[in-house]
């Protein structure tokens, strides 16, 4: 293996602007020894070959899955089971799979029925990306201070995660553990919304756009808003499609609260609808911070865990659900006890006193301490 790269070989299926960023940041980190990579589209292919996130074009999915220690399915969510049902016969025991898609549940409950027992599939959703597509437009520092989810399922296996998670922590990603079902529901709202509110809001104004020549007097607002209605319409077909029942409910929610303001707008209760802009106003500004929050100190916990299936599943969930980021995690295994000693890193000293609690309430006993060495 060269160098410090975390693995020897790393395949990518789907060459464009995710898949084409991920082998730009892999071989910019040294991360991998080499990158290959596969796609149906053999201009796309070529590009990435070009441009360098791959070191080798392979000529078919079972050739990147039958060389390589990690796998990415960087396809449309729609398109990953398929995908999944291609490798799986030429997978290598032990190899680990993840795929980039923005839909969860339905991805890690297809990778359980498809992929062999020996093989290990992570879920991941990379909270990176534009409205533009193709490795034309990737760029290796997408995933810097990036949100990058894993879904890890109970089974998962602690090694592939440790590994995986460390890879992605490489590329400057913050990765955080969230269960599949609830990361579903969580995008439907940060980000699956936002997406129909913004093409709701452009196609209402090429319709007015009829009656008198509004989009030439468009503000700085009404492009901020609609700047992802650009985004491209069969991908997210795909999105919406595959996390329909979330999707239905926060529109539901949304819905019956434009109808509370027009209400209020009727009713001219300029108090309550003050009280509203305030409320809103506020939380944003409160988010401001942590959107462009600077790394403060680090933190270890140090937890002792049984040598079982799901542990790490277990530990990272806690920590992920309540939206902290572990930005390394090292496994010391296996002690003669048959336990191990599991070390997260979590930066700022209030969210890791705060995930050692939540870890303590679920049993662990977990201690928490300065990362020797930080100012």
């Amino acid at each position: 293996m060269a160098g410090d790269a975390l693995y020897e070989q790393v395949g990518i299926l789907g060459t464009g602007l995710i898949g084409g960023s991920l082998g730009l940041a892999l071989r910019k980190e040294g991360a991998a020894g080499r990158v290959i990579g596969y796609d149906a589209d053999s201009a796309m292919l070529a590009q990435a070959l070009q441009r360098g996130a791959i070191a080798k074009a392979a000529g078919s999915v079972g050739e990147v899955a039958a060389e390589s220690e990690l796998v990415f399915i960087a396809v449309p969510v729609r398109a990953i089971p398929a995908v999944l049902a291609q490798v799986a016969p030429a997978l290598r025991s032990g190899t680990t799979l993840s795929d980039v898609g923005s839909v969860k549940e339905h991805v890690v409950d297809e990778a359980a029925r498809i992929l062999p027992p020996a093989c290990h599939f992570i879920g991941g959703h990379p909270l990176a990306g534009s409205e533009q597509r193709g490795v034309g437009f990737a760029d290796p520092h997408l995933f810097r201070d990036a949100y990058y989810v894993l879904t890890p399922s109970t089974a998962c296996n602690t090694e592939a995660y440790s590994r995986l998670h460390a890879l992605l922590t490489s590329l400057g990603a913050r990765v955080i553990a969230m269960d599949p079902r609830q990361h579903d529901r969580a995008v439907s709202v940060i980000s699956h919304l936002p997406h129909i509110m913004a093409m709701s809001l452009m196609n209402l104004a090429l319709q007015r756009a009829e009656e008198y020549p509004l989009l030439r007097l468009a503000a700085g607002g009404f492009r901020d808003m609609t700047r992802i209605a650009a985004s491209d319409a069969g991908l997210w077909l795909d999105i919406l499609m595959e996390n329909r029942e979330a999707v239905e409910e926060s529109l539901e929610e949304c819905i019956a609260a434009m109808q509370r303001i027009g209400g209020l707008l009727a009713e001219g209760e300029e108090a309550e609808l003050t009280r509203w802009m305030e409320s809103a106003s506020s939380g944003r500004q409160s988010l401001a911070p942590v959107l462009g929050e600077s790394l403060a100190g680090y933190y270890s916990i140090i937890l002792a865990v049984d040598d079982r299936p799901g542990v790490i599943s277990d530990v990272t969930l806690t920590v992920g659900e309540m939206g902290i980021n572990i930005e390394d995690l090292e496994l010391v295994h296996p002690l003669e006890s048959g336990r191990g000693l599991l070390r997260l890193t979590i930066s700022g000293e209030e969210a890791a006193s705060h995930a050692t609690e939540a870890l303590r309430s679920k049993g662990y006993r977990a201690n928490l301490s300065k990362t020797l060495g930080d100012e």
